[in-house]
């Protein structure tokens, strides 16, 4: 691929913390409408490297190219401004104010004249929410909740959602409500990273693969080459790699 045609380009990435080298030349690339799925064991780098990408986390070597821009050394306002959304495990909402109130505080980035549009779509995208506009977003089941940290990192139009571990301590139909949502962007076109515990999950839904370990990029290529030796071999013989 070339460099024209890549919307993300992360080339040799580096990561300290403190004296630890947390990753290690790690390199990707996508396209827009990509969805490329970033799997590995805990501590393997996952996480490190959606929060680097999205400026949280400062890289101490390589570059991050996001739409021709290198933004490197941009700071996480900034990168979520030029249209990258971090979404991570924790669901990251207000539980005191309603779905209506916790969308609209995310429609405030917005100009004037386009919030009250913007929170109707996003309340469109997803049945559940706009039937429960009024609930305070403490009382949503897990899944709900997940369904509004997607709401609000939408509402702005991002070009890349990097999507953490959302399924994280959800029941498994809960689930299953979750990457219907997923899926529904995805048809859209929107250009996803997702960091998932449910192996098999992520790969039938993904474009592309990363499999990390210690912090260093062990495999990549398209889902169905990433087979169970693999698998077992970068993330354990217990991981979920065969289905529910």
């Amino acid at each position: 691929m070339s460099g024209a045609e890549a919307l993300l380009s992360v080339e040799a990435l580096q990561v300290r913390y403190g004296p630890a080298l947390a990753l290690r030349d790690v390199s990707l690339t996508m396209r827009k409408g990509d969805v490329v799925a970033v799997l590995g064991s805990n501590g393997a780098g996952k996480s490190t490297l959606a929060r680097t990408v999205s400026g949280l986390v400062p890289a101490a070597g390589g570059t991050i190219t996001f739409n021709g821009q290198d933004i490197t050394r941009w700071p996480a306002h900034r990168v979520r401004r030029d249209g990258i959304v971090y979404l991570p495990e924790g669901r990251g909402i207000f539980p005191a104010l309603t779905v209506t109130e916790n969308i609209r505080m995310a429609a405030d980035l917005l100009p004037r004249a386009q919030r009250r549009r913007a929170i109707d779509e996003a309340l469109e995208v997803f049945p559940n929410l706009a039937a429960r506009r009024g609930t305070k977003s403490g009382l949503l089941s897990g899944g709900e909740q997940q369904m509004l940290s997607l709401s609000r990192g939408l509402i702005t139009g991002p070009t890349l959602i990097i999507a953490d571990e959302m399924s994280l301590g959800l029941a498994p139909k809960l689930v299953d409500m979750l990457f219907d949502a997923l899926g529904r962007l995805k048809a859209a076109g929107v250009t996803m990273i997702i960091i998932e515990q449910f192996v098999h999950r992520a790969l039938k839904f993904a474009d592309q693969c990363v499999v990390l370990s210690r912090g260093q990029v062990a495999w990549q290529g398209a889902p169905d080459g990433a087979d169970q030796e693999i698998l077992a071999r970068y993330l354990g013989e217990g991981a979920d790699v065969t289905g529910d």
